[in-house]
């Protein structure tokens, strides 16, 4: 097997494990014990530094995700392996596009919900009522952009599965991934 090829492989499907994984931790993990915190100002600070330090790895994932896709599909364009996997290509295309798009999106609402943090406005006080409400639909609207992101992520990810799978059983596509680098 070309060894750059299967670099990339790997790497793309790391970004797209940290993306998934991030969100899946801080989601299911991280705020739910920052409840345990009494303080709301403290909690926002937390989740701040926790989120502006994953989203500089949160941007690497997204970039690695996308880079490497544009470049296998510079080579592959799907028809090698036949046409269910052309179209399960260009759904891809679609859930990388959304996937980067909205991991951009998520961090640079994080980092205005952040600022708000640092200036004792964050979402926590909002919640006791004692900042701005408008805070309050910026995190959701951030939620939701990130709730996006996990399935467009996961989407990618199950697809890559699925045409790997596709590739294995085409003769064809076997020829032309020889001549991969």
């Amino acid at each position: 097997m070309p060894f750059l090829s299967s670099a990339a492989w790997v790497a793309h499907d790391v970004g797209l494990a940290a993306a998934i994984g991030g969100q899946l931790y801080g989601t299911n993990a991280m705020h739910p014990a920052l409840k345990r915190i009494p303080d709301p100002d403290q909690r926002d600070q937390v989740a701040d530094i926790a989120w502006r330090r994953f989203s500089w790895w949160n941007l690497a994932a997204h970039a690695v995700v996308a880079a490497t896709w544009i470049a296998g599909r510079t080579m592959l364009t799907g028809r090698e392996a036949g046409k269910h996997a052309r179209r399960l290509t260009i759904a891809k295309d679609a859930l990388v596009g959304i996937a980067v798009a909205t991991g951009i999106g998520t961090v640079v609402l994080g980092r205005i919900l952040g600022r708000k943090a640092r200036h004792l406005q964050g979402p926590q006080r909002a919640l006791e009522g004692s900042a701005d409400p408008k805070v309050l639909r910026l995190e959701r609207l951030c939620k939701r952009v990130a709730d996006v992101n996990l399935i467009a992520n996961l989407g990618a990810l199950g697809t890559t599965a699925v045409l790997a799978m596709e590739a294995s059983e085409s003769p064809r596509f076997l020829l032309r991934s020889r001549r991969l680098p």
